[in-house]
């Protein structure tokens, strides 16, 4: 008779880590639902939020992000047997540098897409740039997770790893989803990004930790 452990293990499947990945994906949705709800709340139109409006809305984005990461970890832990945050498999030298590389080319796409350094373009004031960028960490939180994801998905569904699986499934979903709501130039850069996100996580060997740091870097700069 199998024990409990085989059961489990025969019961996961591509699909489940499929699941995983649109939750993920499902959490970027969640800032539109707060859109939908804030602005009746505060009394104001987004389009006239207030630095403090908007710093509000950053903060419970952050909230509601941060909540759907941490339950998407425990859920693939405990009902998965997926432990994302034990994959803490070193990187190489070799990896490492293409990492680099790759970022370094994410940078420089960004910079010419923003015409200028990201970061210089966007500031407008201390205290809104640092809720802005608190709000992309939170941000890279659900990218890396969608790719994470997603890489299982595709190492499961196709017997093969190396390929940048949740890298694909990002462009696929959070990608083409900015297509449709910030049309083609954005959806096209933000698909392209993807790629990059999803060949930093393989570059690094799969190591969450590494991974957060490189893209939540890039994704800001």
């Amino acid at each position: 008779m199998m024990g409990d452990a085989g059961m489990v293990e025969k019961k996961i499947g591509a699909s489940d880590y499929l699941s995983l990945a649109l939750y993920a994906f499902a959490g970027f949705g969640l800032e539109v639902v707060l859109l939908m709800i804030l602005p009746s709340v505060l009394g104001v139109k987004s389009s006239d939020y207030t630095l403090l409006h908007q710093c509000i809305h950053w903060g419970i984005t952050c909230l509601l992000w941060g909540s759907m990461a941490v339950f998407l970890i425990q859920l693939s832990k405990r009902k998965h047997d997926f432990d994302i945050m034990k994959l803490n498999a070193t990187p190489d030298a070799r990896g490492w540098l293409l990492a680099i590389v790759v970022s370094v080319i994410a940078i420089a796409a960004t910079t010419v897409v923003w015409e200028g350094f990201k970061p210089v373009q966007e500031y407008k004031d201390a205290v809104r740039f640092v809720f802005q960028n608190i709000y992309y960490l939170f941000e890279a939180a659900l990218i890396l997770l969608t790719i994470a994801f997603g890489q299982k998905f595709g190492e499961t569904l196709f017997k093969r790893d190396g390929l940048p699986y949740g890298g694909m499934f990002l462009a696929l979903t959070w990608g083409l989803i900015h297509i449709l709501l910030q049309g083609g130039p954005t959806g096209i850069y933000a698909f392209f990004m993807s790629l990059l996100y999803g060949t930093i996580y393989i570059m690094l060997r799969k190591n969450v930790r590494y991974s957060y740091l490189v893209i939540a870097v890039v994704f800001i700069l």
